[in-house]
């Protein structure tokens, strides 16, 4: 899912090495983001950096990124912007139909394989229902010059759905399960302040392992579930009526990298920390019947969330309640498309924990209004202009108010700030883009001032506690100033080669100390050459692509403030070749792709496990997709 989101400009990915990541949308990420998964806000653990979106690709058909605060229909927390992540509609006729992918990866000799069939009934048309599987293992990452000690992961997931549609109503129930088992590399628990010194200094990982595909400790098991129902009608004179109910239950364990003393403990295999979240979301909206030159949409949005941590605490057990109301409308003009919205959010919540012996349940509640306007002109041949201005705010988590100790899973000390207050972004966002016959463009500007800006500071010096030596992070609140752009230009030099430049900067200020905020991306830029070839034979459709990737140095970072400084920019190769082969009356997708074909070895500063080794080396994926209907 990072690698994907990836190739939308002006997103990173926040990495725990190479098995997890998480999106970052301009330079903001976790709370910020909402991810939207087949239309129901997903609720995890998604707090932690090393806590990646519990959703499986393979169901997706679809994604599609909106930057910035642009839509109050989501939700108050749209700070960053929101992903939508949408499996393909059923099968609008009767039959059965599938599709069997498989995938390899040569650098973790790790496989996938996802499966999936849907049918129509012919004696009932209107029911129809798709089921899906996939799996997925990989053993330990190479980097250039070592393998990285339990880093191999194992992933499945199912789903299915079933849907009832007649002439103007829909009926929908939905059903995935996600679950996933992660080593955690060994490199970054160290036991005592000499050797994570050491660590820190040294060009390769004090602990150090040859090929495996076992998972041993420190590691996470994640489990996701989510059970959605929909009821959509249609009416013409009233317009589209949608609610949607859903429950997600998302259960997480983290292991630390040494098991209890006590044998009969060790038997139990009892996780570190355990977290268990259960979210009851309902969403209804209408949207109005359109005229000529008017549309509409209100809505709102409830959840509740009943928090349970067990064995440590490292952050208490809560409960939430909070609600939103939302209204938005567009006009059509000749040239120009106008939109405008409101919102607002209320949020409760009450936390659940023990000083000394006695029990604690302090109540925090939150309430803001977020706003937007946005223009959109078109010249009527090629171009647009988009102009775009946003309010939006965020409630603290409460891992940001109240954790304390250590986090395995990111292998660091955290410690929460009772006293955050919300957050709040005003934003401005102006783009433009050309789409003719020779040329594609897409540049974008922005700037956000967020009050309150809620982020983690490395504390120096490292602290020793009995389970090892940890780097410490303290949650920090002040005013904040983010500004960059986005640039993709892309020209065709004949009809089937085409020239792609890449683009995207990112600047982030603490106003009130007046420095650098750490852990923002890099400049980075891009070059990309592909070819189309004509059809050979039975291989049609294929495309070759190469492309050169630079990432500079993160000077915007005071190395004080960081264990270690950030690291040097590096450059990375890649190349790919796809096509379709026809076999009879089956079209068969195929691609082969090399990333990091130099094996260039780097360290990549939004990885957090770039205090103790290199990020992965050359790897080689291999895809193939066979349909049946």
């Amino acid at each position: 899912l990072g690698a994907l989101l990836k190739e939308v400009n002006g997103i990173t990915t926040l990495q725990t090495g190479n098995s997890i990541a998480k999106p970052v949308i301009h330079g903001l990420h976790s709370n910020r983001i909402l991810i939207l998964n087949n239309g129901v806000r997903q609720e995890g653990q998604q707090w932690g950096n090393e806590h990646g979106p519990e959703i499986d690709p393979f169901v997706a058909n679809t994604f599609t990124v909106i930057k910035g605060a642009s839509s109050v229909q989501y939700g108050s927390d749209a700070i960053g912007g929101v992903i939508l992540v949408n499996p393909a509609a059923l099968r609008d006729s009767v039959g059965t139909s599938g599709q069997l992918q498989l995938v390899g990866m040569s650098n973790t000799y790790g496989g996938a394989a996802a499966a999936l069939v849907e049918h129509r009934f012919a004696k009932i048309t209107p029911v129809a229902f798709r089921i899906q599987g996939s799996a997925q293992r990989e053993g330990n990452i190479h980097t250039p010059n070592y393998y990285l000690a339990n880093t191999a992961h194992c992933v499945y997931g199912i789903s299915s759905t079933i849907e009832y549609h007649q002439k103007d109503l829909r009926l929908e129930v939905y059903y995935s399960l996600y679950h996933a088992d992660v080593g955690i590399f060994s490199g970054s628990h160290i036991g005592n302040l000499t050797d994570l010194e050491n660590a820190f200094a040294s060009d390769t990982p004090l602990i150090q392992q040859d090929f495996t595909y076992t998972i041993g400790r420190p590691r996470q098991s994640i489990t996701h579930h989510l059970v959605k129902g929909v009821l959509d009608y249609h009416n013409e004179q009233l317009g589209t009526m949608l609610l949607t109910v859903a429950y997600q239950n998302d259960f997480r364990s983290e292991y630390d990298a040494h098991a209890p003393l006590n044998d009969s403990l060790a038997a139990l295999h009892l996780p570190s920390l355990y977290f268990e979240i259960g979210s009851l979301t309902i969403d209804g909206s209408w949207v109005q019947h359109p005229t000529k030159y008017r549309t509409g949409k209100i809505g709102f949005n409830l959840m509740n969330q009943q928090n349970v941590t067990r064995y440590a605490t490292f952050i208490p057990n809560f409960k939430n309640y909070s609600g939103g109301i939302f209204a938005v409308q567009q006009f059509s003009l000749t040239h120009w498309l106008l939109e405008a919205g409101i919102r607002y959010d209320y949020k409760w919540m009450q936390i659940y924990r023990y000083v000394g012996n006695a029990l604690d349940t302090p109540e925090r509640t939150f309430s803001h209004v977020s706003a937007q306007l946005g223009a959109r002109y078109f010249d009527g041949k090629h171009s647009f202009i988009h102009l775009q201005a946003g309010s939006a705010w965020r409630a603290p988590a409460v891992s940001e108010l109240y954790s304390f100790g250590l986090h395995h899973g990111a292998a660091s000390l955290e410690y929460g700030n009772e006293l955050l207050e919300i957050e709040r972004s005003n934003q401005l966002l102006a783009s433009y883009e050309h789409d003719s016959e020779k040329w594609f463009v897409d540049a974008g500007m922005y700037i956000n001032y967020i009050r309150d800006f809620i982020y983690q500071q490395p504390t120096l010096p490292a602290e020793l506690t009995i389970r090892g030596a940890f780097p410490v992070f303290h949650y920090q609140q002040d005013d904040a100033l983010l500004h960059g752009g986005d640039v993709t230009i892309k020209y065709m030099l004949t009809t089937q080669l085409a020239a792609t430049a890449k683009a995207s900067t990112v600047r982030a200020r603490n106003l009130e100390t007046d420095t650098w905020i750490v852990m923002m991306p890099a400049d980075r830029i891009s070059g990309e050459l592909s070819y189309s070839g004509k059809d050979l034979g039975s291989v049609h459709n294929w495309k070759v692509r190469t492309e050169v990737a630079h990432v500079f140095e993160q000077k915007r970072a005071e190395a004080l403030e960081d264990y270690v400084a950030p690291p040097k920019g590096y450059t990375l190769v890649g190349a790919s070749i796809e096509g379709d082969l026809l076999i009879h009356a089956s079209t068969i997708g195929w691609s082969v792709e090399i990333e990091n074909a130099l094996n260039t070895a780097y360290r990549d500063y939004l990885n957090r496990f770039r205090y103790f080794a290199d990020d992965m080396g050359r790897n080689i994926t291999l895809r193939i997709k066979i349909p049946f209907n």
